[in-house]
């Protein structure tokens, strides 16, 4: 009975990090880590982060051909590509080092939570950030009278020249390249996604529209958390089967649930909601490791 307790408290847990992302878009991997560690008490860090990872790649599975097939989406397939498999690339090399940095040097569960907690802190920041900045700016919007909305003009080693909702932009590859190694070693060493660093980064550095962005980083974030946990399971670390079905079952339920009883829920809500969890998670692992 007990254990049939667990794994249903650790499905639950699952069902809700599954809704959260789907609906809000952040912090997958934080509160797949969460419930990991606290909710399923599992003391082994490694194998939090790559079940977490693997967490993780589910929702860029299940909203990247979702995303692909919107109208808007269809025409500038070509940039999203050209772009986000050059940030994956510098990605792939991110993943592989930042998974052998934390097997190697924060594989102590103590240690690992405690750094954890900083990051949650980042994470909250973030998106307080981009609420406030939302509030400013105003939405993307097509022209009228523009055809061909999106276009490639140029592509080289020392830039990429492309045409999105009317502007055009011009972008050095290996900042791409860079920027995903430093994202998916980040993201590798925690066991998270980094879609919250990837996306502020293409939008407040890079300048491209909201909608393109999202959708670089669903194919950035299963990119590298496919190449992290690869490298992962490649090095020993053990998954713990029974734990990782139950939370792949609540989390695809909830991602599937997520954007359907989301329609009637406020959204600012939702992320004033998970900001608060986020901060606790993160004052209880920052003075409580």
């Amino acid at each position: 009975m007990g254990a049939l307790i667990y794994y249903i408290s650790g499905f639950i847990w699952a069902l809700f990090t599954g809704f959260v992302f789907s609906t809000v878009g952040a912090a997958g991997g934080i509160l797949a880590s969460f419930g990991f560690i606290t909710v399923l008490n599992v003391h082994v860090a490694n194998s939090v982060k790559v079940m977490s990872q693997i967490i993780i790649i589910v929702s860029p599975l299940i909203a990247l051909p979702i995303y692909l097939r919107q109208d808007r989406v269809k025409k500038i397939k070509n940039i999203l590509f050209y772009l986000g498999f050059i940030i994956a690339a510098g990605a792939i090399a991110g993943a592989l080092f930042g998974s052998w940095f934390s097997k190697n040097y924060l594989f102590e569960l103590k240690s690992f939570k405690y750094l954890f907690g900083y990051l949650t802190f980042l994470v909250v920041a973030l998106m307080i950030y981009n609420i406030l900045k939302q509030r400013k700016k105003k939405p993307d919007t097509i022209p009228a009278g523009e055809t061909n909305i999106p276009s490639v003009l140029k592509i080289s080693v020392k830039k990429i020249d492309f045409r999105c909702l009317n502007k055009d932009y011009s972008i050095p590859p290996i900042v791409l390249f860079v920027a995903g190694f430093f994202i998916a070693t980040i993201s590798s060493i925690f066991g998270v996604g980094g879609g919250f660093l990837i996306v502020p980064f293409l939008t407040d550095i890079i300048g491209v529209p909201v909608f393109l962005a999202a959708g670089i980083s669903i194919l950035v974030v299963l990119i590298s958390a496919l190449a992290s946990v690869s490298n992962y399971i490649r090095m020993g670390v053990s998954v713990i089967i029974p734990i990782l079905l139950a939370m792949l079952a609540g989390v695809i339920i909830g991602s599937v649930l997520g954007p359907k009883i989301s329609r009637r829920l406020n959204e600012k809500v939702l992320k004033y909601i998970l900001m608060v969890l986020l901060v606790f998670v993160g004052v209880f692992y920052v003075f409580k490791p």
